[in-house]
């Protein structure tokens, strides 16, 4: 009877899953048909609006496209979604129920109306934003919440991060779709993936909306993919976004942590990444045009565009758009697909993710951020007041704040190996607010740490002893405290204080980081004058330096040092090669293509006689750099 009884189960759990696959395909089915169907209808409507995005110096295109069809998309998602609750007599689900059903058409049918709006009349991006953050409110009020699936978080914060989470990719889809196919596509492989995580957790019934979105995306890369007759629009675009966002918080719960909020972070990653890259670069760029005193009341902000995205990049690089198309595809594809094997396996999903980190850093450094880097390189070495005071300070403060943080978790695992949400809403901003409070009494932020005294340190010590006793009596008279929370004082302090020394000793480190990242930036354009400079001593270090004050410099890098002590060969000093001697000028010059070669230490007449010779015949300049004490008289 035991085994009639598997029999029957495993029967029951086939025919359930032979279910959920028909409704799933024929859904899918029909949303594409849907959206295959009425796309040429809203091309032409779009055309007689006068809706069509014209070439320009920001576009890809070459013909005039109309904008909008993603209209269509929207029609099909929940038209295909609504035929079946019809034809069905049934809710999709428990959790895709019909309230959902309506308060998603609301919410996603006011964001569609934004979008259109901006499409035919063009809008202010604080007002579209204002929109968008007044339609996640709402979703939000309808009961999309991300604190569902972490743990439960205060109503005002549940409320910011769900609203944050809902714009940020709203914008993030927005921003990527700037070229033909690439918006839609990663939506469609966003959609797959996230359908794939919950067939693999055993929820085929939430299914459903997924493979609509699917088939709605298919669709419209029918005229979408390249060469395109028909754009998303802003609000085809921002409606993916919206979908990719929000589904996963109403099918994910508290026990699939990875399929609820890991997968659809690592499907949205591409438009999320460029997001940040965007923000990132336009926040420098507006740094660097106020330290260069260039601005000449120019301002840069972050919702302005360029033509610094992930595509425009890609598209530089391939010269073709269905190349860089499937290139992009290829990534989501990965990053879904990684998603996916930690959903199988959970207890090798931490490492997977740290390999996956790791060579995401190497690609990122290499590839993607070089112009973000290059920028970055250029401010952090410059040694301008003002980038102190606008980059500088802030990075010190929020690297305090966040290390705080941490260490506050760290000794709550130590002394108590246990760490209670209640806690980490109520004592931890206690203990991190009145530390933080005495590193500005004692003026931890005006100091200069790379030039600091053993009597900044001592200050910097006290500042956390006394903050921490501070904030321990203030959680003794505001909470019951039993007798270890000494110990626990005393770890805290000594936790915090070890690393935030160590971030100031590292400032130095980053911004010789940053200037190394800068010329491996330089190096890779062709018009880059090379130099190769003559000394490895403190000469070189002091020309080296004096290179890097200057944030404009961008003509020329330091490809190498020439010394005549033989035991410096193949070297690294200062972070530079030591590629010879004297008599290998020549063969390094020609090989590097050497435009200069800059002598910095003391060298005799005879042997800058014979560096002019050379010079002559291999046609490089010769320059000297001299840093000697000279007396000043009138």
């Amino acid at each position: 009877m035991v085994i009639d009884g598997f029999k029957d189960l495993g029967t029951a759990s086939l025919g359930r899953g032979m279910a959920e696959s028909i409704r799933c395909a024929l859904v899918f089915l029909a949303a594409l048909l849907i959206v295959y169907a009425l796309t040429p209808v809203f091309r032409r409507l779009m055309c007689r609006l006068g809706m069509v995005d014209q070439p320009g110096e920001r576009r890809i295109h070459k013909i005039p496209i109309p904008r909008g069809g993603g209209v269509s998309v929207f029609i099909a998602f929940h038209l295909a979604l609504a035929a079946f609750v019809f034809l069905d007599g049934k809710e999709v689900s428990d959790q895709f129920s019909i309230s959902w059903q309506f308060a998603f058409l609301i919410g996603s049918s006011m964001l569609v109306g934004i979008g259109f709006i901006d499409d035919k009349f063009g809008m202010k991006p604080v007002f579209k934003l204002l929109g968008q953050v007044v339609v996640a409110s709402f979703l939000f009020l309808s009961g999309i919440h991300v604190g569902g699936i972490l743990f439960k978080f205060p109503y005002w914060l549940d409320y910011l991060v769900t609203v944050f989470w809902i714009v940020g990719a709203v914008n993030a889809f927005n921003l990527i779709d700037g070229m033909d196919g690439l918006a839609s596509g990663l939506a469609l492989i966003a959609s797959v993936g996230l359908a794939g995580a919950l067939f693999f957790t055993g929820q085929l019934e939430n299914m459903l909306p997924y493979f609509a979105l699917a088939g709605a995306c298919l669709g419209f890369l029918r005229y979408n993919f390249h060469p395109a007759s028909v754009f998303l629009g802003d609000a085809g675009s921002m409606f993916l976004g919206l979908c990719v966002a929000t589904l996963p918080l109403v099918s994910g719960s508290r026990l699939e942590l990875i399929p609820a909020l890991i997968v659809p972070l690592l499907a949205m990653g591409i438009p999320i990444f460029d997001t940040l890259l965007a923000i990132w670069r336009r926040i420098i760029r507006a740094h660097l045009l106020k330290a260069s005193g260039e601005d000449n009341g120019q301002q840069i902000r972050i919702m302005d565009p360029d033509k610094e995205h992930l595509h425009h990049r890609l598209l530089r690089r391939t010269m073709n758009q269905r190349t860089a198309a499937w290139g992009f595809y290829a990534a989501s594809t990965v990053l879904v697909a990684l998603g996916l094997v930690a959903v199988l396996f959970k207890r090798q999903a931490p490492g997977v993710f740290l390999i996956a980190f790791s060579i995401a850093v190497i690609v990122i450094v290499k590839h993607l951020a070089q112009t973000e880097l290059w920028d970055t390189g250029r401010l952090v070495s410059g040694h301008h007041v003002t980038i102190r005071k606008r980059l500088v300070t802030p990075l010190y403060v929020l690297s305090d704040l966040a290390l705080l943080m941490l260490v506050w978790v760290l000794a709550q695992w130590v002394i108590y190996w246990r760490i209670s949400g209640q806690l980490f809403l109520t004592q931890m901003p206690m203990y991190v607010g009145v530390v933080f409070i005495f590193l500005i009494l004692t003026k931890t932020y005006r100091r200069i740490w790379r030039r600091a005294q053993f009597s900044d340190f001592t200050l910097l010590f006290f500042s956390v002893v006394f903050g921490v006793l501070f904030a321990s009596g203030l959680v003794s008279i505001c909470y019951s405290t039993d007798e270890s929370n000494w110990r626990f004082n005393l770890v805290f302090a000594a936790f915090a204080f070890v690393p935030l020394i160590a971030i100031r000793l590292l400032m130095e480190t980053f911004i010789g980081v940053m200037q190394t990242l800068k010329r491996y930036v330089l190096l890779q354009n062709k018009d880059v004058k090379q130099i190769l400079v003559y000394g490895a001593g403190l000469r070189f270090r002091n020309y080296m330096r004096e290179q890097t004050i200057h944030v404009a410099i961008a003509d020329c890098a330091i490809i190498g040092i020439i010394d005549d002590d033989f035991h410096l060969r193949d070297r690294m000093v200062y972070g530079y090669k030591v590629l010879g001697g004297l008599d290998d000028i020549p063969k390094v010059c020609q090989k590097n293509k050497v435009d200069r070669v800059v002598i910095a230490c003391v060298l005799p007449a005879e042997r800058q006689e014979l560096l002019l010779r050379m010079a002559d015949t291999h046609h490089f300049k010769v320059s000297i750099w001299i840093n000697e004490e000279r007396e000043l008289a009138r």
